[in-house]
């Protein structure tokens, strides 16, 4: 089955779907991907050609995507862990392998969420997972010689009801959608300018000394090494990138607290 035949075959079932540019994720041009999705038979029997790639709207259709940015089975393995040690569980559903050796599990919503492609997860020394609700490449669509398909029996019409952690993290994202570049009615003191240097975050090369300082700070504040721990593993998970091991946060914790009970 080629891209149009597949094509042709979902829209029969409602779904509506686009198309990409031949061996590539990227639209056709003068087109708007996801924005474009049609389950319309007749404009895609005349406008859609065998050799281009093929999109699924997302959020048009009431689906949501959960793509696990990982090269091989061991890191899958590892992101499926850190997925279920925070209590993000991944029903199976419908599922392929994208071209990097990744994974793309589409789930089914009770409602129609806004297009984002920006929800990131970060989880231990991986990228993550993304969820996305704009649109997304689908079988059997071929780039750079991968061809796209599913890694097992279940259909797009069967696919299953995503789980509610993903709904807690868009509404999240999209309670953070707001313009916030204005300036501050009040004057900025010192913690204020402090927690403005640490939303900058820090990349590798200077992740360790970066948190050291960071918790350094916080036990200077005064707070309770409980609070100090629980933030010091938020701040690791949000600002850092990649986020250091849980096991190195803990060192730099417990070194920091046993310095300055001498």
């Amino acid at each position: 089955m080629n891209t149009k035949e597949q094509a042709l075959n979902l829209a029969s079932q409602g779904f509506k779907v686009f198309q990409l540019s031949h061996n590539s994720k990227i639209p056709l041009k003068n087109t708007h991907g996801y924005k474009d999705a049609t389950n319309n038979i007749d404009e895609i029997r005349n406008t859609f050609k065998p050799f281009n790639n093929l999109g699924i709207g997302l959020s048009v259709n009431h689906l949501v995507l959960v793509d696990l940015d990982v090269n091989n089975s061991d890191q899958l393995k590892d992101v499926l862990g850190e997925l279920n040690k925070r209590r993000y569980d991944l029903p199976q559903t419908y599922t392929e392998r994208t071209k990097s050796g990744g994974t793309h599990l589409i789930y089914k919503t009770d409602r129609t969420l806004k297009p984002t492609n920006k929800t990131l997860f970060s989880l231990g020394n991986h990228t993550g997972a993304e969820i996305r609700t704009d649109g997304v490449i689908i079988a059997p669509s071929c780039v750079a010689e991968h061809v796209y398909k599913p890694l097992n029996n279940i259909s797009l019409k069967d696919v299953t009801n995503a789980p509610g952690w993903i709904y807690s993290a868009l509404e999240r994202k999209e309670n953070n959608d707001f313009n916030y570049k204005v300036k501050a009615p009040t004057q900025k003191y010192y913690t204020g300018q402090k927690l403005d240097a640490i939303a900058q975050g820090v990349g590798n090369g200077n992740r360790n000394n970066w948190l050291t300082g960071v918790v350094g700070w916080l036990f200077g504040t005064g707070a309770d090494p409980e609070t100090v721990y629980q933030f010091a593993h938020s701040i690791n998970l949000t600002f850092v990138s990649p986020p250091l091991p849980d096991k190195e946060v803990n060192n730099i914790f417990k070194s920091i607290l046993e310095r300055i009970a001498k």
